[in-house]
C-alpha cells in the first residue's frame, strides 16, 4: 500500500500546501514536536537504550512514592514533588532522561529543513537545537525562557515546557499546567498567534498524550473557531469511535498506522511513519518557476527520397 491510497492522503497534501506556501489563504504551517519524535529520531551508543516517555517517567516517581504507576501521570508529578521537593522531580528528569548520552539523528534534519514558520516543542532534551546547529538553511533561532521572545525571529525553537540544565522549573506538574497562562503568558500569547495565523502539525504524540491533551484543550477553550485545523500525525491505529472523538476537537487525524503493520516493534513502526511523512512532505514541494525542462517532441525520421515522391505526388 502506498501513502497516496491512504484516507487521510488528502488531509497531508492540504498541510504541505500551506507548509510550502502555495495556498494564499494560509501564512504557513507550523509545528509542535512530542517526545514520541525524540525516542524515534535520537540514538545512542546502545542500541537497546530508548529516550523515556511519559509512562517510563512514571514508573520511576511511582516506584518511589509507591504508588500505582498507570494513574494521571501530572496528579503523581505533582504527588512527587509535594513529598520530595520540585528540585528532586527536576533531578529525576533529568537523570532519567540523560540528555548529553543522546545525539539527534537523520530524521532530525528532514524535520528542520522544511520551511515551518514555527517550531514548537514540549521536549524537555536539547535535539532539536543541537539538530539546528548543523542545518543552514533555515537558521533556527532557539527561545528557552519566555524572556527570549524579545530578541529572537522567526523561525524558531521554542522550548514550551523547559530545558534540562537549563530552566530552573520543568513544566511536568498538575499546579504547573494550572499556573502555566500566568507563568509563561508570552508562550501562551506566541501559541494563540500561530495557532490563529498556520496550519498547525502535532508529530511524536499519541491522542493520550497529557502534553496533547492540554494544549488542544487549551485552543478549544481560548480560541474556538478562530484556530485552524490541527493534525495529528502518527501510526495512531484509531478506531472509528477515537477518531470520531479527535475530529469533534477541531483535530486532524493524518494516521499512517496501516503502512507499517508488518513491523512488530513499536518503536520501528513510528521510526517509518515519521520518515515517510517527512519524506512526502519534501516530494509535495511544488517546482520553482524557473524550475523548468523543454518538452521534446519526437518525429519519425522520413527518407530523402520518399519526401521527394511526397513533393512530387
Amino acid at each position: 500500500m502506498s501513502i497516496e491510497s491512504l484516507p487521510d492522503y488528502p488531509l497531508l497534501k492540504k498541510l504541505a500546501e500551506a507548509l510550502w506556501r502555495n495556498e494564499t489563504s494560509y501564512q504557513g504551517a507550523a509545528i509542535m514536536v512530542g517526545s514520541g519524535f525524540s525516542r524515534s529520531a535520537a540514538s545512542s551508543g546502545d542500541i537497546n537504550s530508548k529516550l523515556p516517555l511519559w509512562n517510563d517517567l512514571l514508573k520511576v516517581l511511582s516506584k518511589d512514592l509507591g504508588s500505582d504507576p498507570w494513574g494521571d501521570p501530572l496528579r503523581i508529578a505533582e504527588e512527587y514533588s509535594s513529598y520530595f521537593g520540585k528540585q528532586a522531580l527536576k533531578d529525576v528528569i533529568e537523570q532519567t532522561i540523560n540528555d548529553p548520552a543522546w545525539i539527534p539523528g537523520d530524521l532530525y534534519g528532514s524535520l528542520l529543513k522544511l520551511p515551518w514558520t514555527e517550531v514548537l516543542t514540549t521536549n524537555w532534551d536539547t535535539l532539536l537545537e543541537r539538530a539546528a546547529s548543523d542545518i543552514y538553511k533555515p537558521i533556527y533561532s532557539i527561545v528557552n525562557k519566555p524572556e527570549d521572545l524579545s530578541s529572537s525571529r522567526s523561525p524558531r525553537i521554542v522550548k514550551l515546557h523547559g530545558t534540562v540544565q537549563i530552566s530552573h522549573n520543568l513544566i511536568f506538574t498538575q499546579e504547573d499546567y494550572r499556573q502555566y497562562p500566568k507563568t509563561h503568558a508570552a508562550f501562551v500569547n506566541l501559541a494563540r498567534q500561530v495557532f490563529i495565523e498556520n496550519e498547525f502539525c502535532l508529530l511524536g504524540f499519541s491522542g493520550d498524550d497529557p502534553n496533547f491533551l492540554q494544549w488542544v484543550g487549551w485552543v478549544r477553550d481560548h480560541l474556538a473557531s478562530h484556530a485552524r485545523r490541527i493534525y495529528l500525525v502518527g501510526a495512531l491505529d484509531l478506531s472509528p469511535a477515537k477518531r470520531k472523538y479527535l475530529e469533534s476537537i477541531n483535530v486532524a487525524p493524518i494516521d499512517l498506522s496501516t503502512l507499517v503493520r508488518h513491523l512488530d516493534n513499536h518503536d520501528e513502526k513510528h521510526r517509518e511513519v515519521t520518515k515517510m511523512f517527512l519524506d512526502t512532505l519534501q516530494i509535495l514541494k511544488p517546482k520553482d518557476s524557473w524550475d523548468w525542462r523543454p518538452t521534446s517532441i519526437t518525429r519519425k525520421t522520413i527518407p530523402e527520397n520518399e519526401i521527394s515522391r511526397v513533393h512530387k505526388d
